[in-house]
């Protein structure tokens, strides 16, 4: 009985150990051919054709003209229209009124003349004064 079983065991080693030991190939891997993406072109919706209304005219707005702003006089302006001018303050302001005090402006190049002001204020409130 101990051989039955010795030989049973020999042959049950044999038949799982000769699957492991056997030599096989790779196998052969199949060259699948390259086929080209399929482009479909997209379909257009039909769309009926919109029947449109003439347009209605439109009546335009009078264009108001623009409001026409009272200049300052800057030989008679008070400290207080002095200072709402662009980049005219308070010092400005005191500057303007003590140099016309001693002499009144005749124009914007006696005005010029004098340097009350530096340029860059000169060039803001040019169109906005008078003399």
């Amino acid at each position: 009985m101990f051989a039955k079983r010795l030989i049973t065991a020999a042959a049950l080693i044999a038949l799982t150990a000769g699957a492991s030991f056997a030599q096989t190939t790779a196998p052969a891997t199949a060259v699948k051919p390259v086929v080209p993406p399929v482009v479909v072109a997209p379909v257009k919706p039909v769309v009926p054709p919109v029947v449109v209304a003439p347009a209605k005219p439109v009546a335009t707005p009078a264009i108001a003209p623009a409001p026409v702003v009272a200049k300052t006089n800057l030989n008679t302006a008070s400290a207080a229209d002095l200072d709402k001018l662009p980049q005219i303050g308070p010092a400005r302001s005191k500057a303007i009124i003590d140099a016309r005090t001693t002499k009144k402006f005749k124009d914007w190049a006696d005005f010029t003349a004098r340097s009350v002001v530096p340029a860059n204020a000169e060039a803001a409130i040019k169109d906005l004064v008078s003399f």
